[in-house]
């Protein structure tokens, strides 16, 4: 009897998850889980300015945010033009693409929210090892609390409070404009 039981549970449970996950893999959830994800209208960019080494985040053309960021040095510069954020990570660490004997080479360092807008691992992202941001920061620099330091590898890096709002803001799809 009580094997009766648990086969018809264990039966009834089979089904139950069967029909869970044919619901939503339907394309009604499917769709409506992407577009609470993208932005398919286009109305929220990201616009980093190299000169003056500031983002602003704009919707429907209103400036809602901006930051001083600090971006890559000579040799390492970010890419000029024009992008759109493909993934996004909270947290991720970031590995060197260079090996420990490159001057370019950087340890496996954690970061709390990264948006990836170029292949080849080019993100808007926080650093908790910079204090400093603005113009200036993308060649050599002293940095009061961390000492003297250099521009990215060709991200764009920001404080955390600036790199959280970012990522809470922007979904995939948002337009990022980089000019000089």
């Amino acid at each position: 009897m009580i094997n009766k039981q648990v086969a018809r549970i264990s039966v009834v449970g089979i089904v139950a998850c069967l029909f869970a996950m044919l619901f939503m893999l339907s394309p009604a959830s499917t769709s409506s889980a992407r577009a609470a994800t993208t932005d398919s209208s286009g109305s929220k960019v990201i616009d980093v300015n190299l000169t003056q080494q500031k983002l602003t985040a704009s919707e429907g053309g209103k400036v809602v945010y901006s930051t001083l960021v600090l971006t890559g040095r000579a040799g390492l510069e970010t890419p000029i033009g024009t992008y759109h954020v493909f993934a996004k990570e909270s947290p991720t660490t970031f590995y060197s693409p260079w090996p420990a004997s490159s001057p370019n080479y950087y340890e496996p360092t954690h970061i709390n929210y990264a948006l990836e807008w170029k292949p080849g691992g080019y993100y808007l992202h926080d650093s908790w090892w910079h204090s400093v941001y603005g113009p200036g920061t993308n060649g050599w620099h002293n940095d009061p609390t961390y000492g003297r330091q250099n521009g990215s590898h060709g991200c764009i890096s920001m404080p955390y409070a600036a790199a959280q709002w970012l990522y809470n803001w922007a979904p995939i799809g948002t337009t990022v404009q980089i000019h000089s």
